[in-house]
């Protein structure tokens, strides 16, 4: 994905922010709970889940989550950061942006690509988040035909209004690990004006092979993944109490 270097500038003092107000460490703890839980109770044959099943089920929890401990969080509201809804969306405000989440295809393991994986027109949502940070900064000025030539305007001064960033997270299925990155959206024909890496997972669940990372796994279907062995606790019976 070719990046815009006003759009990586902004983007890592974006991530100095929601570092400095622990927003990521929030969230990288989320997701690996949330994850890892999932793909524990994952059941393909006995309750026939699948890939979507499975994204659903998780970006659904993660969504829930977020809106019920960032709320109840001490250090974070002292930092002022604050959930609201938008068209049933969770939205995190800090450091001086809106974040959305969104998951990346699973069939892209940890290694989803920025420039073809993700499309807004499913969700007016994120649409809407998009562009607005199109209409904010349009740095190709070539792409649009004046009526009248006017100043261009610096690119580094416009590009602080992408105030709209996706917190794009992944999981694997085989491993447990995760990773997480910030993204400004933009409109097609681009999907991300600029992305940087939040966290990189390096220690499997346990019993789990790590994926190697610079591993491809483009084309590997949901089907040919091993199935993992869900964990099973055996409660202890009750003891029969004695009648008359």
């Amino acid at each position: 994905m070719a990046s815009d270097p006003h759009g990586d500038a902004h983007l890592e003092r974006v991530r100095a922010r929601l570092d400095d107000c622990g927003v990521v460490n929030f969230f990288h703890g989320a997701v690996r709970e949330v994850w890892r839980a999932n793909i524990d109770r994952y059941e393909p044959d006995e309750l026939y889940d699948d890939a979507v099943t499975l994204g659903l089920l998780s970006a659904r929890n993660l969504s829930n989550r977020a809106r019920a401990e960032v709320r109840e969080d001490q250090d974070l509201a002292l930092k002022g950061v604050h959930v609201t809804l938008d068209r049933n969306a969770t939205v995190v405000h800090a450091g001086g942006v809106d974040l959305r989440m969104v998951k990346a295809p699973l069939r892209s393991g940890r290694h989803p690509r920025f420039d073809s994986d993700f499309r807004w027109t499913d969700a007016d949502g994120r649409l809407a988040a998009a562009r607005r940070n199109f209409e904010a900064y349009q740095p190709h000025s070539e792409l649009v035909l004046p009526l009248f030539e006017t100043e261009c305007g610096d690119p580094s001064a416009a590009v602080a209004w992408c105030r709209d960033v996706f917190l794009v997270w992944s999981g694997e299925l085989e491993s447990g690990l995760t990773a997480g990155w910030l993204g400004l959206p933009t409109l097609d024909p681009q999907s991300f004006l600029a992305v940087t890496r939040v966290w990189w997972d390096e220690h499997p669940l346990a019993g789990r092979p790590a994926s190697e990372p610079g591993k491809p796994t483009d084309g590997v279907t949901f089907g040919e993944q091993p199935v993992p062995t869900p964990v099973v606790t055996l409660k202890p019976r009750r003891k029969e109490e004695n009648t008359l």
